[in-house]
């Protein structure tokens, strides 16, 4: 008599093991969890999106890795600075500043080692880690989930999990129903251009450290130190612009540069690294983010445009919500109800609201001539420093202040109530 092998079993799948993954993962091990980190990559491997923010640091003292970023050596970030590509107007944001006590600093981090960090975290607290290994079929069964995988080498196998956590990005390599529809664009589809440079201008002493946006006509540069040598740098443009201009993506962003005195005299001396990497689609979100056994973390369920480096904060903020709804579930011995679903995809939606809603004043002309004062009126300055350094939870003495600084961006458009910053022209390079 033949007795059928028993497949590999496990509490929790976790697909990708970016930032928003590896926390899941260290968060389901932490309750007991048996679990499975799956990634398509070979580690360490190279990623953007180097800027974290200060309210993410509690979050990564929760899941025991605080110890290693700070014995890491990474580049220390107390602020940004704001600066106008055809003018003279700056603007610093120290986030030491904010009226959130707490929220001091954060770091600046190379990713492929921030993310190797992180993954290394997990496997050391009993995760399992296969990494070039690709999730080709997810088949929902009564008990969970029957999941088909391929390794670099092709091989195949197949595993169990009465959860998954989908932690890979856009990626959809199987059939998934929750990554299906999307939430109506709200803003003009837009494109990444950016590398990794050398001889790129720091300021001295700590706001050396401090991430630098230079505001276009048409979008804005980021510049992010994340070593003694190396700054990213990416362009943010509109699709639109980037394919009339029929350029490559080096020789548009060059152009940008040669045109943009401030770029000029921060990209003077540069050295590019190596050829110019593009994202397009910047800004979406699924529709649902979670549905029975299965839940959707980081870009998986959404992105924002980076201006405001929410990135890594998001992905991990949303990590400790999904893993302790999926916990809390398992204990029962039951699959997320209608209602917790339908919670989750609202909280993390409103959350990323609070940066979407500053995102979209920062796009706006008008609103970005309030950004920018020095000194706006009735302490809002103080508000928006501590929601810059990521805390979008909005307190009383926050919400306040963010609803009063939205109504003014809205009125200067009429009425100018702070002065206002011309950004120049719109050019788009040509070929």
């Amino acid at each position: 008599m033949h007795r059928t092998r028993a497949l590999p079993s496990y509490s929790v799948l976790v697909i990708g093991a970016g930032p928003a993954g590896s926390s899941a993962a260290l968060r389901t091990r932490a309750a007991g969890l048996s679990t499975l980190i799956v990634e398509k990559s070979a580690f360490p491997r190279f990623r953007i999106g180097e800027s974290l923010l200060p309210q993410g640091n509690a979050l990564l003292r929760e899941i025991g890795v605080w110890p290693k970023m700070e014995q890491a050596g990474f580049i220390e970030k107390f602020g940004a600075r704001f600066l106008v590509g055809q003018g003279q107007e700056e603007k610093a944001v120290v986030f030491a500043n904010g009226l959130v006590p707490g929220l001091d600093k954060s770091y600046q981090v190379d990713r492929a080692r921030f993310d190797a960090l992180l993954l290394d975290h997990a496997a050391e607290a009993g995760a399992e880690v296969r990494t070039e290994t690709t999730v080709r079929a997810v088949v929902a069964t009564e008990a969970g989930y029957r999941v088909e995988l391929t390794a670099a080498d092709g091989a195949t196998s197949t595993i169990t999990s009465r959860w998954i956590i989908d932690a890979s990005g856009r990626d959809q390599f199987f059939p998934s129903e929750l990554k299906s529809s999307l939430d109506p664009a709200t803003c003009p589809k837009r494109i990444a251009l950016y590398n990794h440079f050398t001889g790129v201008v720091r300021a001295p002493g700590p706001p050396g450290g401090d991430t630098v946006i230079v505001r276009l006509p048409d979008g804005w540069f980021w510049l992010i130190p994340i070593d003694a040598e190396r700054t990213s740098v990416g362009l943010v443009t509109t699709l639109t612009d980037f394919k009339a201009g029929s350029l490559s993506p080096a020789d548009f962003f060059n152009q940008i540069v040669a045109q943009t005195p401030r770029l000029q005299e921060l990209m003077a001396g540069s050295t590019p690294l190596m050829g110019f990497h593009v994202t397009a689609d910047y800004s979406y979100y699924r529709r649902e983010l979670a549905s029975g056994r299965m839940l959707l973390v980081g870009d998986a369920g959404g992105f924002i445009d980076p201006i405001f480096s929410s990135g890594v904060y998001l992905a991990t903020y949303s990590a400790k919500l999904a893993a302790e709804l999926l916990i809390n579930a398992e204990r029962s011995q039951r699959p997320l109800t209608l209602r917790e679903t339908r919670r989750y995809t609202r909280h993390l939606k409103a959350h990323g609201g609070v940066f979407r809603r500053l995102i979209d004043a920062f796009y706006n002309p008008h609103s970005f001539s309030v950004f920018m004062c020095p000194r706006p009126p009735w302490d809002l300055a103080r508000g928006l420093t501590s929601i810059v350094a990521g805390h979008a939870t909005l307190t009383w003495g926050l919400w306040w202040r963010f609803k009063l600084f939205l109504l003014v961006c809205r009125l200067q458009s009429r009425l100018p109530l702070v002065p206002r910053i011309e950004l120049g022209l719109t050019s788009t390079p040509r070929a």
